[in-house]
């Protein structure tokens, strides 16, 4: 059968050449049309009908994965609302260390948390056990030119030998010995065991000027109130000072002077502001009570024509620590500056030569020469930045030529420690030969004249008539010495220059959260 393109002409055909009737051909042409219409419409119903069901499939599955993306936003929210309304678990706090209640003790002092300093000395096992010899140059040859800064209180790093590490490190640096330092931690625990349960030392009008030198004592070994050994010590120590009322009209003046300079050390190895206002309040005193000449006279007299340096060396190492530890009190630069002036005048005196007089009165020089007062006139010109000037290296030949041939505990002369605090410290200043020198000499007579149980007692004829109880007394002897002993890293050498720049000030902090940095 030939091909056909069309239903109508295919039954024109089968009309023509089939012996069926035209009715028969009618009848097959109308069931094949409605066959043919059939499938017409089955096609896109089915058509339609898959894809309805293929829209509604991935509906569902579309909608589910709507429903588990609520769900988990719905979960988030959740869990943030119950981050903002839930309580926070308490936090447990280490009890405060338990200190003594006195009337003189400020609650708001009690408790004390700072980066501990610690006080274990195992790095000195590398320190020569032997006092050095001269002969032994190399151990202390490095002093001789050293030149850290303008001043040896300006210098930011002026604590920097105080860590264990910094100790050990300095003490074999400068010819200190292992024995010396076992010697001064001896002392710091007689110490700690005599001190009064209200935080002080001693007994009576001179407690504060002790209290000062013993908490010096402890600063200068890097001590603080988080120290391990001798932390609730330090810690009482500052809290009798800073609460201690201010004597604006002090006896003679040395407790006031004292107690200003171990305020000014504290505040500037701890930055306490209750200490600075202690600090502050003490300055005070000391520059209103400066004479227009630069120095001072007893009870801090400004109408009198009487100026005393023994007095003096100690108001004037106030006022620097305080400068250092950035005190903002009006005045002091220009007092420090007024000081320095002062002791320049006298120093050598250039008009007999006879060097630092003890006092000026009516114009007139008394006991000049002596040898407890070399040694204050030289260490404040030094700590001022002045050291290198020719009268302080005529004061310091001075000392090795007429003092330290009687630097020998058995024939001390009057006032011996007091001047040999001194002269440590101003010789440690000026290095070279003469500090070995001075350096051996004194090491062998402090270590060897201390008592069993820890402290010292004055040789020969003291100035302790002051101190009315005998604690007091061996307090008073014991601070020196170990000061002397701390001399390796207490303050570094300083070179000559101007006052300095002082300590930048810092975010001020309270007793609760002080902290210490020690440059080793």
């Amino acid at each position: 059968m030939s091909e056909i393109s069309t239903d109508e002409e295919y039954f024109d055909e089968l009309l023509t050449t089939s012996d069926l009737d035209e009715k028969d051909i009618l009848e097959i042409q109308k069931e094949y049309r409605k066959k043919r219409l059939m499938e017409s419409i089955t096609g896109p119903i089915v058509s339609t009908l898959f894809h309805v069901a293929l829209i509604v499939i991935l509906a569902i599955i579309i909608k589910d994965k709507y429903k588990q993306e609520a769900a988990e936003i719905v979960v988030e929210m959740q869990e943030v609302e119950e981050v903002k309304i839930e309580e926070p678990p308490p936090i447990e706090e280490p009890e405060p260390e338990e200190v003594e209640t006195t009337e003189q003790n400020n609650p708001v002092l009690t408790t004390i948390a700072v980066e501990s300093v610690d006080t274990n000395d195992a790095a000195l096992e590398d320190v020569n056990d032997e006092v050095p010899s001269t002969e032994d140059d190399a151990a202390v040859e490095a002093v001789s030119d050293v030149v850290v800064s303008p001043s040896a209180f300006a210098s930011p790093s002026v604590f920097g030998g105080r860590s264990a590490g910094g100790r050990a490190s300095a003490v074999s640096r400068f010819g200190g010995s292992k024995v010396g330092q076992e010697k001064l931690l001896k002392a710091l625990y007689w110490l700690k065991k005599v001190q009064n349960p209200d935080g002080s030392w001693s007994e009576g009008d001179t407690k504060d000027a002790l209290t000062g030198l013993a908490m010096l004592t402890f600063l200068a070994h890097g001590e603080t109130q988080t120290s391990k050994a001798f932390g609730v010590t330090v810690k009482k120590a500052m809290m009798f000072l800073a609460n201690s009322p201010v004597n604006y009209k002090p006896k003679h003046g040395y407790p006031h002077a004292i107690k200003a300079y171990a305020l000014a050390e504290a505040f500037a190895m701890t930055g306490v502001f209750q200490l600075e206002e202690a600090m502050n309040k003490s300055i005070r005193v000391i520059i209103d009570g400066m004479q227009q000449n630069g120095s001072f006279d007893y009870e801090y007299k400004m109408k009198t024509n009487r100026q005393d340096l023994s007095f003096a060396g100690w108001n004037y190492q106030a006022l620097k620590a305080a400068y250092a530890a950035g005190c903002g009190e009006l005045g002091l630069q220009q007092a420090i500056e007024n000081g320095i002036k002062w002791l320049k005048k006298y120093a050598g005196s250039k008009s007999d030569g006879k060097g630092f007089p003890y006092a000026i009165i009516q114009g007139k020089v008394k006991d000049h020469g002596r040898h407890s007062m070399r040694p204050v006139g030289v260490l404040c010109l030094q700590l001022f930045g002045e050291g290198k000037i020719a009268a302080v290296r005529d004061e310091i030949a001075a000392i090795i030529e007429n003092d330290l041939p009687k630097l020998n505990w058995g024939t001390a002369p009057k006032s011996s420690l007091y001047a040999w605090y001194y002269a440590t410290q101003a010789m440690f200043q000026h290095g070279g030969d003469k500090w070995k020198a001075w350096n051996k000499k004194f090491q062998k007579e402090v270590i060897n004249n201390q008592h069993t149980e820890g402290y010292w007692v004055y040789p020969g004829k003291s100035h302790v008539g002051a101190i009315k109880d005998q604690i007091g007394q061996k307090v008073y002897s014991t601070t020196l010495c170990a000061l002397m002993l701390t001399v390796y890293y207490r303050y570094l050498p300083s070179g000559k220059g101007a006052i300095g720049t002082p300590k930048k000030e810092a975010k001020k902090k309270t007793i609760d959260d002080i902290g210490l940095d020690l440059i080793d």
